[in-house]
């Protein structure tokens, strides 16, 4: 009877480990790189480059979203990127290993973000909740 109790402990606790890494949401960390800039910040512990799998942007005014990058094979894993007002190259996120696609804008080599426009900015890692975080240039 003992040892069934035990089995049956030792698998909730294997469950609920296995299940922590489903809700990590990557951390994000803004540094303002003067003029109408931001470097977004991804890493693990401050150095660290962090599997990365999605990010969006939106306007948040209009709800239209202007960025979206999908990982594409392995997992893509990144430190930081930058952002500017205006035009932004579309391959702004320069994976460490894996690959990303472009699903918005299509067919584009850059998107544009507008000074005094808010954007939210939305990052999936690993787990399944992203982290956001609001950007105004």
């Amino acid at each position: 009877m003992k040892a069934s109790r035990i089995a049956i402990l030792m698998s909730v606790m294997v469950a609920l480990v296995a299940m922590t890494g489903c809700f990590k949401r990557p951390a994000i960390r803004l540094e303002r790189a003067g003029g109408a800039s931001v470097v977004i910040h991804v890493e693990t512990l401050g150095e660290y480059p962090t599997t990365i799998r999605h990010i969006e942007i939106k306007e948040i005014s209009s709800g239209k979203v202007v960025f979206d990058l999908l990982a594409d094979s392995g997992s893509p894993q990144i430190y930081n990127f930058r952002l500017i007002a205006g035009e932004n190259p579309t391959r702004l996120a320069d994976p460490e290993h894996g690959s990303y696609r472009v699903d918005q804008p299509r067919g584009k080599d850059t998107f544009t973000l507008q000074k005094g426009a808010r954007y939210r900015l939305t990052i999936w890692g690993e787990g399944w909740p992203p982290s956001k975080t609001d950007v105004q240039f």
